[in-house]
C-alpha cells in the first residue's frame, strides 16, 4: 500500500517538481517520508531518517506523511519534520506542500466522510511489477494492532469496473505483473455490495488470454473458500501463491490476539488452496513473544511451520503499540527472550523453505525475468519462488515470461537455480 501510494503521490506532484525515489544525499529541496506505524522499530527508523536528513541539509524541507504521522504527529515534529500530514491529509499534499506544522487528524478514522484510494498509473519507482490498491480500511479489533486507527475503520473499495479498467491500462503499458493490495483485502466490496471472489472471477474471465500475472497480497485464513481456491487455480493468470496473515498457530495466543480463526482453520485454508495444486505456495506473517506465550505455544508454532512447508515466513518480535489492549496485558515477554525466540523461528522457517523448494526440483515453471545477472537473469515464477536463471545462451529479455526447469536450491537469494527450456 505504501509503495503504491508513494507512486501516486509522486505522479500528483510531478507536474510541479522533479519527483524522485532516490535519497540524493541531502541534495533534495523537499523530502517526503511515507511512514509506517506497524512496529516501534519502523517508527524508530523514521525518526532516525529525519534526523539524518536534517544533518545532511538543514535547509531541506522534510514532510512526514502516513500512518506514523497519524499515530504521533507531535513526536515527528520534535524529530525535525517541518510538515506532518496524516493518511487523510496526504491525499491533498499538492495543496499543502508549502505549509508547515501539523495537519493530521488523529481521529479521522472515526469520521464518516468518503475518501478516495490513491491509485498510481505507473509501477513504484519504475519496477517491473505494478501495485494496484483496491481496498482501504479495517474493521477488525486485533488486540496488538493499531492500524485500524491509522488507516481507518471505514471500508473503501474501488468499484469492480474501475479495477478492471486499471488492470487494462497496466497491460496496455506492457506491465507483466500486477499486484492487488489493500489494508485488508478480505473486506473488499463491503462498502459497495461487491465481493473479492466476484472481482477475481471477473479478472480471470477478462484477462485469461493475456500474458500477465495477477498477484494477491495478504488474506486472512477465514477468507479462503473452495470457490476462491478454484478461481485462483483455474485461471492461469493468477499466481499460485497467497500470503496469509496468520500471526501465530497456538489457539491460546490467537484468542489473546482476538483473531477470528484458530489453528484448524489455518490448516483448512491451506489444504483448500492446495486442493487443486499441491505445490500452491504459502508465505505468512508470524509474531513471537506475544504476552503469555510459553514453550508449548512455541512448539505448536514450530511444528506447524514444518508440517505445512511454508515458502517464507515474515517474522516479527511482538512490539507493544500504545493504545492497544495487548500492551496492557500481563506476562509481557522480556526483550532478550523475544530475540532468542525469533532466532529459533527463523531457523525453523529456513528448514520449511528448503523442504518446500526441494519438492519443486525438476518442476517446469514460468518465470518473469526482472533483472540481469552475470550469467543469466533473476525473476519470480508463478509460485513466488525467486530464480537465478541460466539462459544457456538463449536470448532472454527483461520483462518477459520464459519457461524454466528448476535444477537446485540457491542459498544467496533463498530461492532456486533454473535453466531456460
Amino acid at each position: 500500500m505504501n509503495q503504491a501510494e508513494s507512486q501516486a503521490l509522486a505522479e500528483k506532484l510531478s507536474p510541479y517538481y522533479d519527483a524522485v525515489f532516490e535519497e540524493k544525499m541531502g541534495e533534495s529541496d523537499i523530502y517526503i517520508l511515507n511512514t509506517c506505524g506497524v512496529t516501534s522499530e519502523a517508527e524508530r527508523k523514521v525518526r532516525q531518517t529525519i534526523r539524518r536528513l536534517k544533518k545532511l541539509n538543514k535547509n531541506s524541507k522534510i514532510i512526514a506523511i502516513g500512518c506514523y504521522s497519524v499515530s504521533d504527529p507531535e513526536g515527528l515534529k520534535k524529530s525535525g519534520a517541518d510538515l506532518v500530514l496524516g493518511n487523510l491529509e496526504k491525499k491533498q499534499i499538492d495543496g499543502l506542500l508549502d505549509e508547515e506544522g501539523i495537519y493530521s487528524d488523529k481521529y479521522f478514522w472515526y469520521h464518516n466522510e468518503k475518501y478516495d484510494i490513491l491509485v498510481p498509473n505507473e509501477p513504484y519507482s519504475n519496477r517491473t511489477r505494478a501495485f494496484l490498491p483496491i481496498e482501504e480500511g479495517c474493521i477488525n479489533s486485533c488486540s496488538f494492532c493499531k492500524i485500524r486507527f491509522l488507516r481507518g475503520l471505514k471500508i473503501v473499495s474501488l468499484q469492480k469496473k474501475v479495477v478492471i479498467k486499471s488492470i487494462e491500462k497496466f497491460i496496455e503499458k506492457g506491465y507483466k505483473e500486477i499486484v492487488l493490495t489493500g489494508t485488508n483485502l478480505g473486506y473488499y466490496g463491503l462498502d459497495n455490495s461487491e465481493t473479492l471472489e466476484e472481482l477475481l472471477n471477473q479478472i480471470g474471465k477478462s484477462f485469461a488470454d493475456k500474458e500477465v500475472r495477477i498477484r494477491i497480497t495478504s488474506l486472512y485464513p477465514e477468507i479462503i473458500t473452495d470457490n476462491l481456491s478454484a478461481i485462483l487455480n483455474t485461471y492461469p493468470i493468477f499466481e499460485r501463491h497467497i500470503h496469509l496473515s496468520i500471526q501465530h498457530f497456538s489457539d491460546k495466543i490467537l484468542d489473546s490476539m482476538n483473531r477470528k480463526y484458530n489453528r484448524k482453520m489455518i490448516y483448512t485454508a491451506i489444504e483448500t488452496l492446495r486442493k487443486y495444486d499441491s505445490n500452491f505456495s504459502i508465505t505468512c506473517d508470524l509474531i513471537v513473544g506475544f504476552p503469555g506465550e510459553n514453550e508449548e505455544d512455541l512448539r505448536i508454532m514450530f511444528d506447524s511451520i514444518e508440517e505445512l512447508k511454508l515458502l517464507k515466513v515474515h517474522s516479527f518480535r511482538y512490539s507493544p503499540r500504545e493504545g492497544t489492549f495487548a500492551a496492557k496485558m500481563k506476562n509481557q515477554i522480556p526483550a532478550n527472550e523475544k530475540k532468542a525466540r525469533i532466532l529459533q523461528l527463523n531457523e525453523i522457517a529456513d528448514f520449511s523453505r528448503k523442504s518446500y523448494l526441494k519438492g519443486m526440483i525438476g518442476a517446469k515453471v514460468n518465470v518473469l525475468a526482472e533483472s540481469h545477472l552475470k550469467d543469466g537473469f533473476f525473476g519470480y515464477d508463478e509460485y513466488y519462488i525467486p530464480h537465478n536463471i541460466h539462459s544457456n545462451e538463449k536470448k532472454v529479455e527483461k520483462g518477459h515470461f520464459l519457461q524454466a526447469e528448476i535444477s537446485s536450491l540457491s542459498e544467496e537469494n533463498k530461492g532456486v537455480v533454473s535453466n531456460v527450456l
